[in-house]
């Protein structure tokens, strides 16, 4: 999927693709690519049952009715908001079988960014060659790094350590985290689920983000996983900005 959005303060191109995984017998993953409003997202159905595909879905569905926003403060609150109704909607409807989704989005304004997350979503930016992780996973391996329960190369051996410890739908109060940054010239950032990171490390995430388009990049990342044994479902939106006005 590609769009080119023009008649805005950035010049820039998007390329979303999604692909199930050798394992599950569907891909719980979903993703949007809105140039038009700005606004580009991924997320990850969370659990093996077909709750967490239905969850990842409503995310993106439900972010397709964020309006128009002034400014970027409100096209934050806009997104947060319609994130946090998902999550009473999914809560509403848990019963036994609780749906939950990761999500990370990434909004733009003038020459403003914000990128907003729950789970282990990631979002990338490439500038001037060097890549930067934008986002910081809500897992249970995280969570003992950042408690100094483990060092960083214990946390990785950990059996359990990929448990999302704050998703869409997990609980009765979704929290959101967001960083906020100036754009530039040249930017090119990466949405994705864990499906792709934990295949490909940043090295080689940097390599195909380089390309010069932001569909050269999703395929070439898609080429790079093709023949591997792909135990989760992998999405990725690459969105490059080619110039700010």
């Amino acid at each position: 999927m590609a769009d080119n959005a023009r008649g805005f303060p950035v010049t820039l191109e998007s390329w979303g693709w999604s692909q199930k995984g050798d394992i599950r017998p569907e891909n719980q993953d979903s993703f949007l690519s809105w140039n038009e409003r700005l606004l580009w997202a991924v997320a990850d159905g969370v659990g093996s049952s077909a709750h967490g595909g239905e969850a990842g879905r409503l995310v993106t569905r439900m972010l397709l009715t964020t309006p128009h926003a002034a400014s970027l403060d409100e096209h934050v609150n806009n997104v947060g908001g319609i994130l946090r109704q998902g999550n009473d909607i999914l809560r509403a409807h848990g019963g036994a079988t609780q749906a939950a989704s990761t999500v990370v989005a990434l909004l733009m304004h003038g020459g403003e960014a914000a990128c907003l997350w729950a789970g282990d979503s990631r979002c990338y930016l490439l500038r001037d060659g060097v890549l930067y992780q934008c986002t910081r996973e809500h897992t249970l391996r995280q969570e003992k790094i950042d408690n100094g329960e483990l060092t960083a190369p214990e946390a990785r051996r950990m059996v359990r350590g990929n448990i999302i410890t704050n998703a869409v739908g997990a609980r009765d109060a979704l929290r959101l985290d967001e960083v906020r940054f100036s754009l530039r010239g040249g930017d090119k950032f990466l949405l994705c689920s864990d499906g792709l990171s934990n295949l490909l490390g940043p090295d080689a995430l940097a390599a195909r983000l380089a390309r010069t388009s932001a569909r050269e990049a999703a395929e070439d990342m898609a080429r790079a996983v093709d023949g591997v044994p792909q135990p989760d479902n992998i999405t990725l939106v690459a969105v490059f900005i080619s110039s700010l006005r």
